[in-house]
């Protein structure tokens, strides 16, 4: 709702006579939103802006006027323009009409998305005229709005939280399991390398027990050749059959 136009009625007879056509344009747009006829308002609303404008080449810091210009800007959905316009009409004596600014401050704030703003001047509002229901019913119109819109942010920040948590753990497991793969495979690298190193260890032991210990007959030492022989081919033939790869074991590589 917007609150009423000043008349000024101090004004001088040029000054006074355009703002009051001004506000007989700016009521004649009300009244034809009312009807439906949103086109004939908005053209009315810009005929009022033009005779505001006109006054005010006389008095450029006339805040009653600025208030005027704030509505007739306002209903053209310009409201960062209305804002300034509010703002300064602030600077009224009149404490009604500073009620009416804060009011209307109120209503263009909330349009331009300033939720906290808007609430601070509708409170400012009620401390000047307590009785106001206009601006009490505003006051908790943009407070449940702006509840709702904190809400809302608040519930998409955990879906999105949600969403990005199970990414983050598969990339944590994959990392493990990629981990883990590494140390199988460095296990099973210095395992082959340690091999021939444990073969040649042990062919070297046979050899050892190959030389005649003291008092060994000739035919001792024959005997232990013949058996260390046949060990050696039973080694042999098991490593054949053992598969030697740097392969991952149990399944394919992905």
């Amino acid at each position: 709702m917007m609150v009423g136009l000043w008349a000024g009625s101090a004004m001088g007879d040029s000054f006074s006579s355009l703002n009051k056509k001004g506000n007989r344009a700016y009521k004649r747009g009300q009244e034809l939103t009312q009807e439906g006829e949103k086109k004939k308002a908005v053209e009315a609303w810009e005929e009022a802006l033009r005779y505001y404008r006109d006054a005010e080449i006389e008095r450029p810091e006339n805040p009653e006027l600025s208030y005027n210009i704030g509505n007739a800007i306002y209903r053209q959905e310009k409201y960062e323009d209305a804002l300034e316009r509010y703002f300064k009409a602030l600077s009224s004596d009149e404490l009604e009409h500073q009620a009416w600014t804060h009011y209307n401050l109120g209503n263009a704030l909330y349009r331009g998305g300033k939720y906290p703003e808007a609430i601070q001047a509708y409170q400012e509002c009620l401390e000047l005229t307590p009785e106001d229901q206009d601006a009490k019913f505003n006051l908790e119109f943009v407070r449940k709005k702006m509840k709702e819109m904190l809400d809302k942010e608040a519930k998409r920040q955990q879906e999105q939280k949600q969403q990005q948590q199970p990414q983050s753990e598969q990339q944590q497991q994959e990392q493990k399991q990629e981990s883990k793969n590494e140390e199988q495979q460095t296990r099973e690298d210095q395992e082959q390398a340690q091999q021939p190193e444990d073969e040649q260890k042990q062919q070297e032991q046979q050899r050892e027990q190959l030389k005649p210990k003291e008092g060994m007959t000739k035919e001792d030492a024959e005997r232990i050749l013949n058996a260390l022989k046949d060990d050696e081919k039973e080694l042999l033939k098991e490593q054949k059959r053992a598969p030697r790869g740097r392969g991952r074991r149990g399944g394919k590589d992905w």
